[in-house]
């Protein structure tokens, strides 16, 4: 699926790492399937001890929006900033990749809504300045950004990781990064350190998360979670919802 990132103006470099779990998903012609993830999960393999409202399980979306941020302690990785929490995560999740023989650079952590909203104005200013109509601005602005309130960078959860060799032929971010060994490495590796490929491509996770394929962007859920979420294939919002069906609230 091809994404572009093309804002122009001097907007672009702001956006860069902004547009980062942002991308709305247009109109598929692909069949969806009818069953959800509630149909198909049995609820006695559910990982033990776990609930919709730990800590890692978050969700923010458009349709579950977090405004105000919930606070969190904070913490580096080099010069981004993420929940403290999985600090440890993030560098172990690098570390690995470079021990595999890959260079790797964390694009973005953390973005507050505040940050957001500025970067939604300036792109929605932009649109306007071009010719747009307002209602047409819109549309376009929120296809490469996400509304403020509604980002998952905004819990310190979400980081987007990149390899240095994807990311030098798609300094924009693009899904076609996973063409490299780098990037499939860490999409593959991903749930030893604890996090999943949030926004992955086929239609049915599409469907469920609202958002077009992200190769580079991973959230942080646990281990356990992770790696089952990955082993049955389900996104973050068919793994709630398994959990809420049984009883896991």
């Amino acid at each position: 699926m091809k994404r572009t990132y093309w804002l122009g103006g001097a907007i672009a470099a702001i956006v860069l790492v902004a547009v980062g779990g942002a991308v709305a998903v247009g109109q598929h012609n692909q069949r969806h399937s009818s069953s959800s993830a509630t149909k198909t999960v049995k609820t006695s393999d559910l990982p033990a001890g776990v609930k919709t409202t730990d800590w890692d399980l978050v969700l923010v979306n458009k349709q579950h929006p977090e405004d105000p941020e919930v606070p969190f302690d904070q913490a580096k990785v080099g010069d981004k900033v993420v929940n403290a929490k999985i600090q440890q995560a993030v560098v172990d999740f690098m570390n690995g990749a470079k021990a595999a023989g890959y260079q790797t650079t964390l694009v973005s952590g953390y973005r507050s809504i505040q940050y957001q909203k500025e970067v939604y104005a300036s792109v929605l200013a932009t649109n306007k300045a071009e010719g747009m109509s307002d209602a047409d601005a819109e549309k376009a602005t929120a296809a490469v950004v996400q509304t403020p309130g509604s980002s998952e960078h905004e819990t310190g959860l979400a980081i987007d990781l990149a390899g240095n060799d994807a990311l030098a032929k798609y300094p924009g971010l693009d899904g076609k990064m996973d063409q490299f060994a780098s990037q499939r490495w860490l999409i593959e590796h991903a749930p030893d350190y604890g996090f999943v490929l949030r926004y992955k491509k086929d239609a049915k996770s599409i469907k469920e998360t609202g958002i077009d394929y992200e190769s580079w962007h991973f959230r942080y859920v646990g281990v356990k979670n992770a790696k089952y979420m990955t082993k049955h294939d389900l996104t973050l919002e068919a793994y709630l919802k398994a959990l809420k069906a049984a009883g896991k609230d």
